[in-house]
């Protein structure tokens, strides 16, 4: 609404307004707006906003008519007609837009009441709602400010557990592990409502030790949790993916072979209990790839691919199984899916240096491991500014609650413990990929096999 529209007048009930000033930043995560069960609720938010922003207009238009008004000479007498509205007003409609997960709206009217109240800390209700909105746009640094802040102002804040959870997040996000361990200790022994369970909570304590690489307490964490009757199966498929890929990786849980197998079997009960999990497929070919199985191998990667197409991992993992069968044109052509998906990967760019070095083409070799530094570099200076690269797992967050949002935060520390890769080493055996997809081993995947020299687009490097 803009001040040159028409006024429409809205009125409100007492009932009404007696509902809307029960409403503030407390309610984000447990009152969902945008469910079928609260149309109604969420219609008289929408009015609410829409009376507040004529309020604002109103007063915009008399300050406009006001500054044109020769007869108003004296600046004591503008600045009290400049002055009615109450910085309460911005505060309100940041709480509402908050519910409604209007972000950008709800930081906006935010800041207005930061501007104009010079005692603005202490409102706990707008640090609460400025430290969520913070938390949703990745702005750690002045999340973790705000939220602290609220902490020091009270201590026993009605919502300080989900400020614990958050903060706990965020700290393990940073690295701060002992920071992140005391916040999530807090946030578990509080009984107060919370928008994540305490098996959650204990899910992302185990993980913070695998994370700070205490993997025996890791384990031994995760194991406990697998024994919870009322364990959901969506942290269950976590879980499972979590040890799956520690004894992949972690030699000190057990000799190689007993590992591989226990890792084969947690991310195959990880699918079971989230079968769309592109994911726990990918991993799942990397295992059976590590143990020499191919076929599997690229079964799994294929299904991780239907699961999760935009995956650069999955593709330079493919590239790499073509490569080791000897198979070049399709191992290039997978380095490139991979590339043009993530032009940051750093391992997809390498194997294909020595892809283009092992066919005597040097110089495209080079472009290649240039361009890996290079995009390495520029990954690791974005990862010391506020993890600018979270998007792989986020792009859905806009429309999601309070513990949704908190799971995607979780899953980009996942993310970041799961997407390494080995530098290539060349195995030349039988190509088994004839049996599974025909004379064309890339034609299922859309890679082609035609050239007789290998290429790239330039716009690539």
């Amino acid at each position: 609404m803009t001040s040159t529209e028409p006024v429409t007048e809205i009125n409100l009930t007492p009932q009404e307004l007696q509902i809307l000033s029960e409403l503030d930043s407390r309610q984000f995560g447990f009152l969902k707006l945008n469910t079928s069960e609260q149309v109604k609720k969420k219609d008289l938010v929408l009015k609410a906003v829409k009376y507040l922003e004529q309020m604002l207009i109103q007063e915009k238009n008399e300050k406009d008519m006001n500054d044109n008004d020769p007869d108003l000479c004296s600046g004591q007498i503008k600045q009290e007609k400049e002055t009615t509205i109450d910085p309460k007003t911005y505060c309100k409609l940041g709480h509402f837009h908050l519910l409604l997960e209007n972000y950008a709206q709800a930081m906006s009217a935010y800041k207005k009441f930061f501007q104009l109240k010079e005692d603005y800390w202490k409102d706990a209700h707008f640090l609460y709602g400025q430290g969520l909105v913070y938390f949703h746009f990745n702005a750690f640094q002045w999340a973790i400010k705000t939220f602290q802040q609220l902490l020091y102002v009270d201590p026993s804040y009605l919502r300080a557990n989900e400020v614990h959870l958050r903060l706990g997040l965020m700290f393990k996000v940073n690295n701060e592990y002992d920071s992140a361990l005391k916040h999530l200790t807090l946030c578990l022994i509080d009984a107060s409502p919370c928008t994540f369970t305490k098996l959650e909570v204990r899910f992302h304590i185990a993980h913070l030790h695998e994370v700070q690489r205490k993997y025996k307490t890791a384990k031994d964490s995760y194991e406990q949790l697998l024994k919870e009757e009322n364990l959901p199966v969506h942290l269950k498929a976590d879980i499972c993916r979590q040890l799956g890929w520690m004894y992949h990786c972690i030699d000190t849980l057990g000799d190689k072979s007993t590992r591989e197998t226990l890792a084969i079997s947690c991310l195959q009960k990880s699918i079971e209990a989230d079968p769309k999990s592109g994911q726990s497929l990918y991993l799942l070919g990397r295992c059976f790839a590590a143990v020499g199985k191919v076929h599997d191998a690229f079964l799994a990667y294929r299904n991780s691919v239907e699961k999760s197409e935009g995956n650069a991992d999955t593709w330079c993992s493919i590239g790499v199984l073509y490569q080791q069968q000897n198979q070049p044109m399709d191992a290039l052509q997978a380095y490139i899916c991979a590339v043009q998906l993530d032009k940051s990967h750093s391992a997809a760019w390498t194997n294909l240096g020595i892809l283009y070095e092992s066919v005597n083409q040097p110089r495209d070799a080079c472009a290649c491991y240039i361009n890996a530094t290079r995009k390495s570099d520029t990954n690791n200076n974005n990862n010391n500014t506020n993890n600018n690269n979270n998007n792989k797992w986020q792009q859905s967050s806009c429309n999601n609650t309070a513990s949704s949002l908190l799971v995607q935060q979780a899953h980009k520390v996942l993310q970041q413990q799961q997407q390494h890769h080995q530098s290539l080493h060349h195995h030349h055996h039988h190509s088994p990929f004839s049996s599974l997809l025909g004379s064309s081993p890339g034609s299922y995947l859309g890679l082609s096999s035609s050239d007789h020299q290998l290429k790239v687009s330039n716009h690539l490097f």
